[in-house]
């Protein structure tokens, strides 16, 4: 691809760009031009405040909007004016850590072309401040004012931010944006004007950002000749500076006191660490005098940062008006500092998913509050409590290990109470109903409301390879040293990974997770077959690089493929259990897309989440605590299409990550089928009113009377049989019989049919009869598993220190993975160009006639080769791999075409100023050696084609001056001066004009074929014959 960039840089002057010594010097000043190139995923960990613009002479100025690929607008910024602004003093309280030193800007094309900033924030910081100013700087030898260029700017905590310029949609597999840290956007221009980022409660560590010039679409974009454009250069000065908290530090099962007050500047702090294995941690608050003046007192917990309004573990209002002890259970990242904030609410905090109710605190989204509370008079809402708000408390930590029988937390207390709250309840009200009665008496130091995480934990162990970013993790081997080939599977017990992802030289890669199963054809439970094991090696193989289309359907233990992979570990897949399997829809039941018989339909959730393990959840959710999330995969044992999961993770960001694995199992095919045939005609019934409506074309139209009558009388409807049932389902849901509502209709049945399938689903409660096993793989890789799709190419690039895998794209594929094909030509296209770029050469073979027959034999080979370079440079280099053809490597034959173009200038020059013969063979000798130095020195450089052209005008006016004073007469001939010269003239400066100032890439071929073309008619024309130089007296 390096050559691949080096051949479109020379994309402008591929053909022999043939300028004439006859034009000015105005002319020759717009010599050809030679450069046709002159460019997730995050639960929110960090908040972005205003600040309000402290410049007076910018005070008028908005804040940029924020990057549309982001995925919500959190960017405010501010800016102060000056483009000789000096660094002011940070305000009170920031402490200035970093400044980095001027980067420079690039073009965004592609991901390679980012500007990566590095920055560490220590731990207990409040906020963090960034600062950025963009400048342009002159490289030209003539000062010009250089335009002010727009800038984006991406930050992100732990790796480098996952971002998509072009507004271009990330691949399928890619893990939701929603589940990663947050990315900060900053849109500004380049005009010495200082930006101010603020951040909340920002995560400790790495935070990088990458900055480039604002990427716009480069079909639009003209080329423009190096030299005749300004030459500007975009620095990017950053700094960083914080604000750090000074929290208390707390030990488990020690009590400590402290007050609250109103008018205090931040709240007030608190800092704990949990160490490994402990499950669940219990705050417990004791108000000895209650405050019947003061507001709620907010409460937040974070991992690892200081929480904020948006972003907690958990969240809750206390009442202060009450004495007795608090206890607010959450569960925490393990070995993980953890920080509390406890301020009185001074506006309303957003409401949590699933946050608790406890005794003496309420939700922030409870309306209802205590009757004593009711009774008192309305405290103040306001910031500006008044000072009688205080509240003396006491606070003690309860931390309940992992396995704590007297909790409940042992194996068999797991699987007698449900342990992943639904969707729509997330929270246990019995457990925390009877928590709250404890806890009013004064409950026990083990009483806890929330119920321990049960998981079977799989230790694996890391393999790393000697490439960047390759890595896997594989089950530890066993007594034997064998390592096991299956994930066994239990359904009310999810199986659990803990992984690692290290700093820095893990993060430039992505980070890849599948996994498959697939029903044991036998019918019972197999473990390690070299059969099995090798063809489920192939399918997961396969899944990692995104060919879903050429997915093997089905398992024949007969034949077998052996398939090695040097970065991708895999084991083998089987299912069993004693019931059979029923559709995953009622559309495919209809269908008879169904398992063999004596299977059972089983369906795995998968959730992966950085430092948090998650609970599967029904239908398609993961419980991260207090927090709900789409689960990154859902599969079944079906069919072939959807046995098989896989989620990227690019650029992960580093410490453990967490795979929870859980099984569900539907009924036995008769119960499942019977379910879903009711369900189907249960939906019907309730819409039969949609039928009124139905006519031609819709199907159910020539027995729509039949149909009307059927669903109003329950006898027929019981007795229908199951395809007229799903073909009035079906046509509730076809937009031929209910028009615009088919969309509505069928999101309606996908929930009714949801409902009705969870009713017989098991995986909430240990199940032994209910198992499987699975074959996954965890593995990290360049760009996306190693690849770029069919048309990209994976390299590793460097920006400021750090190496970072991306795809560059071919043949106008667009995208993270180069799959994006709105933008591609069409191979007639393709081939149009092709071929015009390359045959609208063949238009020197009369110039080359003519100088032979006037006797320019030197000037006609030189034009040839000229010629021949020309084409089979463009031939290598237009064709977009797919009818490209390159003689040699493209790098020589760019080469090869720019020095004969040159040469070709200087031979006509010199041919044309008909100087004495014996100083022609020396001033083509030495323009040879001279451009062959240029070219290889810059070949794209303006002054590389001014010096031959220059210095052969003044050849032309001082040879032709002293003939017209020695003979007294016009010289040349008065034809040539009157007809051939100004002919081409004309054609020069046409072919100059469009190729300077109307090319752009879309037109390319077009536009640099007519160049080709004029500069060869013009051949004709400006080169003299002899007898012009032989005027009769």
């Amino acid at each position: 691809m390096c050559s691949r960039r080096s051949s479109r840089a020379s994309c402008g002057t591929s053909s022999t760009p043939w300028v004439l010594g006859v034009v000015t010097l105005t002319l020759l000043t717009l010599a050809p031009s030679r450069s046709l190139c002159s460019v997730a995923p995050h639960p929110a960990t960090s908040t972005i405040s205003s600040v309000a613009s402290s410049s007076v002479a910018s005070s008028s100025s908005t804040a940029p909007v924020p990057d549309a690929t982001t995925a919500r607008p959190t960017v405010s910024a501010r800016q102060d004016a000056g483009p000789t602004e000096q660094p002011t003093l940070p305000p009170e309280g920031q402490i200035p850590l970093e400044r980095l030193p001027s980067n420079t800007l690039l073009k965004y094309t592609a991901y390679k072309d980012v500007s990566i900033l590095h920055f560490r924030i220590p731990s207990d910081t409040r906020t963090a401040f960034f600062s950025f100013k963009a400048y342009e700087e002159s490289k030209g030898a003539f000062q010009r004012n250089c335009k002010p260029n727009d800038i984006t700017l991406h930050l992100k905590a732990g790796s480098y931010p996952v971002i998509s310029p072009e507004n271009i949609t990330f691949p399928k597999h890619f893990l939701d944006a929603e589940e990663r840290f947050e990315i900060h956007s900053l849109q500004f221009k380049s005009d010495s004007t200082t930006r101010r980022l603020s951040i909340e409660g920002p995560h400790p560590g790495n935070w990088f950002a990458v900055a480039f010039i604002s990427w716009t679409d480069p079909n639009n974009e003209r080329i423009e000749q190096q030299g005749l454009a300004a030459s500007c250069e975009t620095l990017l000065m950053s700094e960083m500076a914080v604000v750090s908290a000074r929290p208390q530090l707390l030990n488990v099962d020690v009590r400590y006191e402290g007050t609250l007050v109103a008018d205090q500047p931040e709240p007030r702090s608190f800092k704990f660490f949990v160490p490994h294995n402990v499950s669940i941690v219990t705050w417990r608050l004791s108000i000895a005098q209650p405050c019947f003046n003061c507001t709620d007192v907010s409460f937040h917990v974070q991992a690892s940062a200081l929480p904020t309004a948006r972003n907690y573990l958990q969240n809750a209002l206390i009442c202060p008006n009450q004495t007795g002890d608090v206890s607010i259970d959450f569960y925490p990242h393990e070995g993980a500092w953890h920080y509390v904030d406890m301020d009185f609410a001074r506006e309303t905090l957003p409401t949590a998913i699933g946050a608790i109710v406890a005794p003496g605190y309420r939700t922030p989204n409870e309306t209802t509050e205590p009757e004593e509370r009711k009774q008192q008079p309305a405290a103040p809402t306001t910031a500006g409590a008044p000072e009688a708000q205080m509240v003396a408390f006491t606070v003690e930590l309860i931390y309940h290990d992992t396995y704590d029988a007297g909790v409940g937390s042992t194996a068999a207390a797991a699987a007698a109470t449900p342990t992943t709250p639904s969707t729509e309840d997330p929270t246990p009200a019995d457990a925390s109903g009877d928590a709250a009665e404890d806890s009013a008496e004064g409950p026990a130091a083990d009483t806890k409301s929330l119920p321990n995480r049960s998981f079977d934990r799989y230790p694996v162990l890391r393999q790393t390879y000697r490439e960047f970013f390759m890595f896997d993790y594989d089950l530890l081997p066993d007594v034997n040293g064998t390592v096991p080939v299956t994930l066994n599977l239990t359904a009310g017990v999810p199986a659990l990974m803990k992984f690692d992802v290290n700093d820095v030289y893990d993060i430039g890669g992505t980070l890849s997770f599948a996994v498959a199963m697939r029903q044991d054809l036998k019918g019972s439970l197999i473990d390690a077959r070299h059969e099995s094991t090798n063809e489920h090696a192939s399918v997961v193989a396969e899944k990692l690089v995104d060919v879903q289309e050429e997915f093997v359907p089905e398992v024949d233990l007969m034949t077998t493929t052996t398939t090695t992979t040097t970065t991708t570990t895999t084991t083998t897949t089987t299912s069993s259990t004693t019931t059979s399997t029923t559709p995953s829809s009622a559309g495919e039941a209809g269908k008879g897309k169904t398992a063999p018989a004596g299977k059972a339909n089983q369906t795995v959730i998968v959730c992966l989440r950085l430092e948090e393990p998650g609970i599967p959840t029904w239908p398609d959710k993961c419980v991260y605590g207090r927090h709900i999330y789409p689960a990154a995969i859902v599969i079944n044992n079906t069919d072939a299409d959807t046995n098989t999961g896989l989620v990227h993770v690019p650029f992960p960001e580093p410490g453990s990550w967490y795979v929870t694995l859980g099984l569900f199992c539907h009924g036995t095919e008769a119960t499942a089928r019977s379910t879903i045939i009711d369900s189907v005609k249960d939906f019907v019934r309730s819409y039969r009113a949609t039928l009124a409506a139905m006519r031609a074309p819709c199907s159910c139209a020539d027995r729509l009377s039949y149909y009307r009558g059927c669903l109003a009388d329950d006898g027929c409807l019981q007795a229908l049989n199951e395809t007229e049932t799903l073909k009035i389902k079906e046509c509730i849901m076809d937009a031929k019989c209910t028009g615009g509502r088919s969309d509505e209709m069928a999101r309606k049945f996908e929930q009714h049919h949801k409902y009705a399938t969870e009713q017989s689903v098991q995986g909430g409660v240990a199940d032994s009869t209910c198992n499987s096993s699975v074959v996954f793989t965890i593995s990290s890789s360049p760009c996306v598993a190693g690849r770029c799709g069919r048309f990209g190419r994976c390299y590793h690039y460097m920006s400021g220190g750090f190496v970072f895998s991306t795809c560059l794209c071919l043949r106008n594929y667009r995208g993270w993975d180069c799959t994006e094909d709105s933008q591609v030509p069409s191979s007639a296209s393709i081939l149009l160009a092709s071929l015009m770029l390359t045959l609208s050469n063949l238009l020197f073979l009369p110039s080359i006639f003519y100088a032979v027959k006037r006797g320019y034999h030197s000037e006609a080979i030189i034009y040839f080769f000229a010629m021949f370079f020309s084409a089979f440079y463009h031939a290598c280099d237009s064709g977009e791999e797919e009818f490209s053809f390159c003689l040699v490597k493209i790098g020589v034959l760019q080469f090869c075409d720019f020095y004969c173009g040159l040469l070709a200038i200087w031979v006509t020059l010199i041919a044309m100023s008909n100087i004495r013969h014996q100083l022609v063979s020396l001033l083509h000798m030495l323009g040879a050696i001279l451009l062959a130095f240029g070219t290889e020195l810059n070949k794209q450089s303006l002054w590389v084609f001014l010096a031959p052209a220059l210095t052969g005008i003044c050849l032309i006016s001082v040879s032709w001056g002293l003939r017209c004073r020695k003979t007294k007469r016009c010289f040349p001939a008065r034809s040539y001066l009157a007809l051939y010269l100004p002919i081409g003239s004309v054609l020069v400066m046409v072919g100059l004009v469009c190729f300077a100032f109307l090319q752009t890439k879309q037109n390319y071929h077009i536009v640099h074929s007519i160049w080709h073309m004029v500069m060869a008619l013009s051949i004709l024309c400006l080169l003299p014959d002899r007898k012009t130089f032989h005027p009769k007296c």
